[in-house]
C-alpha cells in the first residue's frame, strides 16, 4: 500500500508544518526504534533521529512507487549498516556479519517467555542482512516487494532469501535449544512473537 496520507503528511512536514511531523513520527517510531533496539544497545535514540533527518532531508528525491514506511526503513538500514561501518572502520559484508560479531551483546536479548528470549538470542547471531529481511517479514509486515526495496534485490529473490533466512533462524535455534522439541516450538512461535512484539509485550 503507498499510503498517499503519509506523503502528505511528509510533503507538509518540509513545508513547515511541525504537526505534520509530529503525526508522521508518532505513526513510524515504533517500528523505527524495533528496527535498531533488536540490533544494537546503544546509540537507537540517535539512529531513529537520524532516519527521520534523512526522510525530510530526501523527501525531494524519492520515488513515490512505495509508502512512507517503507522509505523510513531504506533509510534506517542505511543508517544502521554506517553506522557499523564507521565503528569498524573497515567494509563489511553484512551477509556474513551478525549484530553479535559486530558488538550487540546477548545478554541484553530479554523476553517474559523464554522461547522469545532464545528467538531475540538466535537473531542477533545470524547475519544481519539475514535479520533484517525476518525482521521486516514477521514483525513489521512488509510485503514482498516492499522488502526487495528495503534490501535493494530483485523482488523474485525475496522468497528464497527469506526461507533461507529462515533455516538459518532454524540453525541458530538448535544451537541454543536444550532440546529438538524446544526448539521446534521455539520456531513455531515465531508469527505469535512476533504479534507480541509488536504489541510491546514485556
Amino acid at each position: 500500500m503507498i499510503g498517499r496520507e503519509d506523503w502528505a503528511l511528509l510533503d507538509a512536514w518540509r513545508g513547515g508544518d511541525a504537526g505534520a511531523g509530529e503525526r508522521l513520527f508518532q505513526t513510524l517510531v515504533d517500528g523505527l526504534t524495533r528496527f535498531f533496539a533488536s540490533k544494537l544497545d546503544r546509540e537507537v535514540e540517535d539512529l531513529v533521529q537520524d532516519t527521520f533527518v534523512g526522510l525530510l532531508d530526501g523527501a525531494a528525491d524519492f520515488r513515490r512507487e512505495t509508502s512512507v514506511r517503507t522509505m523510513a526503513f531504506v533509510i534506517a538500514r542505511r543508517r544502521l549498516y554506517d553506522h557499523f561501518a564507521r565503528k569498524r572502520r573497515s567494509p563489511l559484508d553484512f551477509a556474513e556479519v551478525s549484530a553479535v560479531d559486530l558488538g550487540a551483546s546477548p545478554a541484553s536479548a530479554v523476553a517474559e517467555r523464554q522461547e522469545h528470549r532464545r528467538l531475540l538470542l538466535a537473531l542477533r547471531t545470524i547475519p544481519l542482512e539475514q535479520q533484517v529481511l525476518l525482521e521486516l517479514a514477521y514483525w513489521e509486515d512488509l510485503t514482498g516487494p516492499e522488502l526487495a526495496v528495503v534490501l535493494d534485490v530483485p523482488a523474485n529473490t525475496v522468497r528464497s532469501r527469506l526461507s533461507r533466512a529462515r533455516d538459518a533462524l532454524a540453525a541458530a535455534l538448535a544451537r541454543l535449544a536444550e532440546s529438538p522439541e524446544q526448539m521446534a516450538s521455539t520456531l513455531d512461535d515465531l508469527a505469535a512473537w512476533s504479534a507480541r512484539v509488536k504489541a510491546r509485550a514485556p
